[in-house]
């Protein structure tokens, strides 16, 4: 698979960068296959972007918070802040995580020390502690972060790790919850309680990957899915009004055109 998309002219921290790569890395293991060499490898890698994601968010907040003793000279290699440390130093500074997104991260930490220590004990219930670090790698980048990992990731591997780690019924939840608030974002005045949509939008169409009806075209650079969350590479068909991959042509407009 590519890799993720150009980074040259990123206005992201090396952190945030560093954590990226070793995030797809992670998913391209966890996706390959369930064997013991993808599995080790693939909690070896997610675990290490979690960890950088919280040292980001420290960095976000002071630079010097991401490295253990702040009063000692900086140097390249000074020593930064694990995971636990640095979700202590999120909940003093009042940015704690959740519980349960605590218990993800130590949960996971668990897998790789041994990993790391002393060696691989291939579990089965090692998919759902992946599953569930990934889901909170997309809830912490996108909700804490406020970073979009489809400018990130390729857009197959973003919708790999949305396949996995949700249901169909979260799925759809969770694209209604983006498309409302893009809505509020783009039409501050739209009330919802007297329309259910603004009145300048134009509507959803399918969407030609996951055929969902959260695909939006005309409001970003390229058409938009707020289900498979990226761009996709779509078009509205003149003659039926459907939407297609641009790369193809709509079946009703070719027979439109042919005749």
């Amino acid at each position: 698979m590519e890799n993720c998309k150009d980074k040259t002219n990123s206005q992201h921290s090396e952190i945030y960068l560093n954590a990226i790569d070793s995030l797809q890395v992670g998913i391209d293991y966890f996706m390959r296959d369930s064997s013991y060499s993808s599995r080790k490898h693939a909690i070896m890698t997610v675990f290490h972007a979690i960890e950088l994601f919280l040292k980001e968010q420290l960095h976000r907040v002071n630079p010097l918070l991401i490295y253990r003793d702040i009063d000692k000279p900086v140097k390249d290699d000074s020593i930064t802040v694990g995971a636990k440390e640095a979700m202590n130093r999120l909940d003093n500074l009042g940015l704690g995580l959740f519980k349960q997104s605590r218990e993800v991260i130590e949960k996971m930490q668990g897998r790789r020390n041994r990993i790391e220590h002393h060696r691989y004990d291939h579990k089965d219930e090692d998919n759902q502690t992946l599953s569930d670090s990934l889901a909170f790698i997309l809830f912490f980048v996108g909700e804490v972060l406020n970073e979009r990992l489809d400018n990130d990731l390729t857009p197959e591997r973003l919708r790999a790790i949305q396949d996995h780690v949700y249901d169909r019924q979260d799925l759809y939840w969770i694209a209604s919850h983006r498309l409302e608030r893009w809505m509020h974002q783009h039409w501050p005045q739209w009330n919802e309680e007297e329309t259910d949509t603004p009145d300048e939008f134009r509507g959803t169409l399918d969407c030609p990957i996951c055929r969902q009806e959260f695909l939006v075209i005309g409001y970003h650079e390229r058409p938009f899915c707020f289900c498979c969350n990226t761009d996709i590479d779509a078009a509205e068909c003149e003659c039926c009004g459907r939407s297609y991959l641009a790369e193809k042509t709509c079946c009703e407009y070719e027979e439109q055109a042919q005749k």
